[in-house]
This record gives C-alpha cells, structure tokens and sequence, in this order.
C-alpha cells in the first residue's frame, strides 16, 4: 500500500495537519517486494520502441532534448499553484491536448526517473494502472543511444 502526500509536507503544515518531533520506534515488519518488469522499461527496449511505436513515451522534464517520438509534459503541469494535484478533469485535458491516449500503452521518462513518477501518478488518478516508467531516462539515454536518436530542440527548429 502507498500513499502520496498531496500539496506535499508543506502544505499539510500550512493547513495545520499534526506534525512532531518526537523519535518514533516503528514496529518492524517484513516486506517483500516483487519486481513487475511490465512497469520499468530498460535502453533495449526503449531503442526498439523508436521504431515499433509500440507504447507512448512521455518526458517530464522541462530541458530541451528527447527520445524520438517523446512528448513533453513537465510534472509540474499536473500540480496546481499550490502543489496539490490538479483535478482529474485537468489532468486528463492535459493528457488530451498533448494528444496522450491513456487507453494505449505509455512510458514515462524524466532526466533520472524520478519526477517521471508524477507522470505515472496523474495517469493512475485517471484510472490508468499500468504506465511503465524507463528509469535509466534521459541521463542513460545520453550516454548510450547513438547520435541520431537524440533529438535537440535546436535540430528540431533548423529542420
């Protein structure tokens, strides 16, 4: 079970929520995690999508340069001023307009795979389970995918 902490620590201050700084002794458990290889996508496959467009790919990060065939979402468009997430309905506007099909396979993607989970998060809040997520990103693709394959905006613009 997770959950995520919407508006994020500060907020849940701001609004007064308890906090403390007494030390906790949590009880110790055992936890088994299972590794699910349809959500993490490795380079191979990732190389091989460039081609066979056989899932979406969106990337999170607001840098310019991207897989071939990416689409930039910035994580901080599912947010609202305040940090909280953004409405289902904004979000699936959002998912829309960057013309996203969120009953077609998807990929996200970010510089180190971190803020690609918000990615994840704001589909799974539509009701999309199963968004993989390429966690080498942008930061393995760099150093590993030929030259070609990585596409600049200053490229995009001469062509």
């Amino acid at each position: 079970e997770v959950s995520v902490l919407n508006g994020g620590f500060k907020n849940w201050v701001k609004e007064g929520h308890p906090v403390t700084a007494d030390v906790t002794q949590p009880t110790p458990a055992v936890f088994k995690a299972r590794l699910n290889r349809a959500l993490v996508k490795t380079f191979e496959e990732m190389v091989q999508n460039v081609s066979s467009l056989n899932f979406q790919v969106v990337d999170s990060r607001l840098e310019s340069g991207h897989i071939p065939g990416a689409v930039n979402i910035p994580f901080h468009s599912f947010l609202s001023e305040t940090g909280h997430e953004k409405s289902i309905e904004e979000i699936q506007e959002i998912f829309r307009a960057k013309k996203v099909d969120l009953l077609k396979p998807l990929t996200a993607t970010c510089r180190k795979g971190v803020t690609a989970c918000q990615i994840a998060l704001a589909a799974f809040l539509c009701g999309k389970r199963d968004v993989a997520v390429y966690d080498g990103s942008w930061s393995e693709w760099f150093h590993r995918a030929p030259p070609h394959y990585k596409v600049s905006e200053s490229k995009r613009s001469k062509a």
